[in-house]
């Protein structure tokens, strides 16, 4: 146990700091916790947020998740005037000892500070988090009193901005906020990808324990989250370095691949569903029984470990039944009703997990999603009677939105509605068109898509986000009685034309978009169905 620390920038900087601009967006850029095992010196915290721009109000906060939950056990408060951003966007806090001969940017504001001398920050089970508040928040503060994992006894009007926890797997810890997943023991540092404004937002991060001498900004080889990048590296009072991961569909092994899975029916209605699974890239493969026939197929990342889990939901019962990659335990929940749409499950809040969703048809059509097993779900009125459901992150905040095509004559007309209740509306292909929503450029967006059968061939229309309304990218790819299963094979953060086409060995076949690379894979048989694209037995 550390002690408890409390620093305030508004009795200690104004002398030194000029106040600027009103902030916009702050938000968590890296986190240095544990270097080496050794915390003197060499600990930092960094904000990013716009040039110039001053950061006041706001508490980064310690909070304790082993025992003594919910205590705020350090907490560093910016008041007013506070310190402004570097030219970069960045202001590092760091020890005043110093960390060897490290050096910081001259584009960034760096705060030398005492505060950060003897390694103050928790380990172990920890949560960290930026809250906009006008009143102080004292340390040793409990803002969890029941220890339930909710922040009960935070000051009106707060609100958490950002935040990153992790645990050291005690059975009875506590995190708070947006949680970050090793294979090992703990995380000791973070860092947000370069140029993701994704606030609480798992897969905003890559994060690893730290190794060797306190003053590498190395992170550790074999304890690292799935995301981690080749590249990655901590960047003190620099920006951030790393490439993203996008988050591909039916992952299995979360390298940021769609892996080629099939599911086949043993026989009659009640029989059980087999899975066939051909990881993407090293080849093993693998089966696993789950579900019965009558089930709707669905794939995601629900328990936010970066890897896609087997899920169906039964309409006869109105269930989800889902194997949680990440502890290899199975959840069971009752959502929705019996001629419900499931195949809406998306990541409706932005926690990095894919939420339990059901899309229910009618003259005002509902989407219900649930975050949390706990929480109580949330609805959406948006569609009506004889739309087509096409969830997806239209506007890049890492939110899924609410989109329905709409047959408007012989057109096909797509309303949207996104997470931050913006509203639009566009004619896009024709009414019976397939809909195939993907990130086919790549710019973190996912473009409205859709697929039609011509004479024989599919053709594949889709519109670039960053061009939308002005340009349409047509390919032909498939042939009558393929499925359509696009999804992202290569793992470039494009989502790829696919198909797969039925037979006594079945096939995938995909192309990426641009330079029309092709791949192949046999995989699966006549009646089997694949997993990606938007498909269901």
């Amino acid at each position: 146990m550390k002690n408890l620390i409390f620093l305030s920038f508004a009795c200690v900087l104004t002398l030194v700091l000029l106040s600027g601009p009103a902030s916009g967006q702050i938000l968590i850029n890296e986190l240095d916790i544990n270097p080496g095992g050794s915390d003197d010196g060499c600990e930092y915290v960094e904000l990013i947020g716009t040039p110039g721009a001053a950061v006041e109000n706001i508490h980064f906060v310690s909070l304790e998740g082993d025992s003594n939950k919910g205590q705020a056990t350090a907490v560093i408060t910016f008041g007013v005037p506070g310190p402004v951003f570097g030219t970069n966007g960045i202001l590092a806090i760091v020890s005043a000892v110093g960390c060897g001969a490290r050096a910081y940017p001259a584009e960034s504001t760096v705060i030398p500070l005492a505060f950060l001398n003897t390694g103050v920050l928790q380990n172990g089970t920890n949560s960290y988090l930026l809250i906009s508040s006008a009143t102080a928040i004292a340390p040793g503060t409990d803002l969890d009193t029941n220890d339930d994992g909710t922040l009960d006894a935070l000051p009106a009007g707060a609100e958490i901005i950002d935040g990153v926890a992790w645990s050291d797997g005690g059975a009875t810890d506590v995190t708070y906020g947006t949680v970050l997943k090793s294979d090992g023991t703990v995380i000791g540092g973070a860092t947000r990808f370069l140029n993701n404004k994704w606030p609480n937002n798992s897969k905003a991060w890559y994060a690893a324990a730290r190794t060797g001498q306190p003053a590498e900004t190395t992170y550790s080889s074999t304890i690292r989250t799935f995301n981690f990048p080749s590249n990655g590296v901590l960047t003190p009072g620099a920006p951030n370095a790393g490439d993203v991961i996008r988050d591909a569909q039916a992952d299995l092994d979360g390298n940021g691949r769609s892996d080629y899975q099939v599911v086949r029916a043993a026989g009659g209605a009640g029989s059980q569903l087999t899975w066939l699974n051909a990881v993407n890239g090293g080849n093993p493969t693998y089966e696993r029984t789950w579900g019965v026939s009558g089930d709707i197929i669905l794939s995601g990342d629900f328990d936010g470990d970066g890897r896609d889990d087997p899920a169906v939901w039964r309409p006869s019962n109105a269930t989800f039944y889902i194997i949680q990659s990440a502890t290899l335990t199975i959840r069971i929940d009752q959502f929705g009703e019996a001629n419900d749409d499931p195949r809406v499950v998306a990541d409706y809040n932005g926690d990095g997990r894919d939420d339990l969703a059901v899309y229910r048809d009618g003259a005002q059509s509902r989407w219900f999603y649930k975050a949390d097993p706990f929480e109580l779900f949330k609805t959406v009125e948006w569609g009506q009677t004889g739309d087509t459901p096409a969830p997806g992150d239209y506007d890049g905040d890492g939110k899924a939105d609410f989109v329905v095509r709409r047959a408007q004559g012989g057109n096909g007309q797509f309303w949207k509605r996104t997470s931050g209740d913006v509203f639009s509306t566009e004619t896009f292909g024709l009414a019976d068109d397939i809909v195939a929503p993907g990130d086919y450029d790549g710019d973190g967006k996912t473009d409205i898509c859709v697929v039609r059968n011509v004479g024989g061939t599919y053709v594949w229309d889709f519109e670039p986000s960053a061009t939308a309304g002005s340009s349409v990218v047509t390919d032909t790819w498939g042939i009558t009685g393929d499925i359509v299963a696009q999804g992202d094979y290569d793992g470039d953060g494009k989502t790829d034309y696919g198909v797969w086409r039925p037979g006594a060995q079945g096939t995938f076949y995909t192309m990426t978009v641009g330079t029309r690379s092709i791949f192949t894979k046999p995989w699966g048989q006549t009646d089997d169905v694949p997993v990606t694209g938007f498909n269901t037995f």
